[in-house]
């Protein structure tokens, strides 16, 4: 029983570097230069307090990771940013990277064929030093 909790526990240490692999990562800078072009669209993950604290990206949709309606919620906000059309291209930002790819493993197992992960978030991370300190436009 004692190795049995090792290893789930060691599994659950993994599940989050899992997902980041299976993230497709885009900096900051292409992830801003896709948007702007109107290549891709961005939508930031995080929550409304994170929203007021720093800002969004210039241009960003916004659909909460982490809220009441859970990750249904989330899908039904983000269904109805891209209206419905799952191929269209997205890039994800949250403040580390954690939770932005978290959602892009779920929209991606809910048919989602076009979305990336802008792993350095708006405040940086292992992946770089984020959309704030590129001095990336934010409204």
């Amino acid at each position: 029983m004692r190795h049995l909790r090792l290893h789930l526990l060691i599994l659950l240490l993994l599940m989050p570097l899992t997902a980041r692999a299976d993230a497709a990562l885009l900096s900051p800078d292409q992830a801003w230069e896709e948007a702007s072009a109107g290549r891709m669209l961005i939508i930031d993950v995080r929550n409304a307090a994170e929203w007021a604290w720093t800002g969004v990206p210039r241009g960003a949709a916004r659909a909460s990771w982490w809220q009441i309606g859970g990750e249904s919620g989330f899908l039904e906000d983000v269904l109805a940013i891209v209206g419905h059309e799952r191929d269209r291209a997205i890039a994800l930002i949250c403040a580390r990277g954690v939770r932005s790819s978290d959602a892009a493993a779920f929209l991606r197992a809910n048919g989602f064929s076009n979305v990336r992960d802008i792993g350095e978030g708006m405040l940086g991370s292992a992946a770089g030093p984020g959309w704030q300190k590129r001095q990336l436009p934010l409204e």
